[in-house]
């Protein structure tokens, strides 16, 4: 079969994703180090080719438009993919080393205790973590692994096991006034740690007050941190209550630094997943740490 038969002119791919991403030709133009008019050629080109219309040009930014979003999913995909095995190949094919990434909160509250175990477990195999809060699922394919949180759907798009549900709890610091558990009616009054919600897709309060069938605001004066370790730490200070996901307050709740301030638990359907590209060739080490990660996660 003919793969390349009915596709578009490939070179115009990488125009469109930094349009599309970055919502300008003049921002793309910049990133790619070419000139405005030369953007705007190449995704003409691409529509030409396809058939159909990709961006709606408004005064000032580009939109997609419903085709366009759909395929952009599939470009980032592809791109993604591409990038990633170029960069394993140029690895050294004798190399033994893993390599994973996660956010910053995985990162330093679930898998850094695990790389310490699995590193005394089997010494001869380095990994490399590297944690960021702005990982996607494009961004994964330049490393062995990732975690990544969301739905099971994911399966369906990587290699995925599932290492953990997400369970987001209510916590206050062990010299906080709370005599007793409250409800989350009880909560509404008393001073809350916020997260940022416009630097990260994580639950907020909101969230966690709706599973119990509360409306909540967020009052616009209130102190928010755009980092959860920030947020923990002034929770575990005192400074209120604040959410603590089950896999980051496990510690904290066994030395007593942190208690629950309910018993109400705000379960989503998601879970974190440890995730590679279908089908990729793993090597012996990359295979054994991650069955050695699966193992460990299914451990309470």
């Amino acid at each position: 079969m003919r793969v390349g038969k009915h596709l578009p002119p490939l070179g115009t791919l990488v125009f469109f994703e930094a349009a599309a991403r970055l919502e300008s030709l003049t921002l793309a133009a910049d990133e790619l180090f070419i000139t405005q008019s030369a953007v705007s050629k190449q995704i003409k080109k691409l529509e030409a080719s396809l058939g159909f219309q990709l961006f709606r040009r408004e005064p000032r930014k580009l939109v997609l438009t419903e085709e366009g979003t759909v395929f952009l999913a599939d470009v980032t995909y592809v791109l993604g993919h591409l990038s990633g095995s170029v960069e394993k190949l140029r690895r050294k094919p004798d190399s033994n080393a893993v390599t994973i990434t996660c956010t910053q909160a995985v990162s330093h509250y679930w898998l850094f205790p695990r790389i310490v175990q699995f590193n005394q477990d089997e010494p001869d195999i380095p990994v490399n973590v590297y944690a960021t809060n702005h990982i996607t699922e494009a961004s994964t394919f330049q490393f062995d692994f990732g975690i990544l949180n969301g739905t099971p759907e994911l399966a369906q798009r990587f290699e995925a096991h599932v290492l953990f549900p997400e369970r987001v709890f209510a916590v206050c610091s062990d010299t906080y006034r709370l005599k007793a558990p409250l409800t989350p009616k009880e909560l509404l009054s008393e001073s809350l740690v916020h997260l940022d919600p416009s630097a990260w897709h994580w639950p907020t309060w909101i969230d966690w007050f709706a599973s119990s069938g509360l409306k909540y605001q967020i009052p616009t004066n209130a102190p928010r941190y755009n980092q959860i370790m920030l947020a923990l730490e002034a929770t575990s200070r005192g400074l209120g209550v604040g959410l603590g996901w089950e896999f980051m307050i496990g510690r904290h709740i066994n030395d007593q630094s942190l208690r629950y301030a309910s018993d109400h638990v705000y379960e989503p359907d998601l879970a974190d997943y440890l995730v590679s590209p279908k089908n990729a060739r793993l090597s012996d080490a990359a295979m054994t740490f991650r069955d050695w990660l699966i193992e460990s996660a299914s451990q309470k």
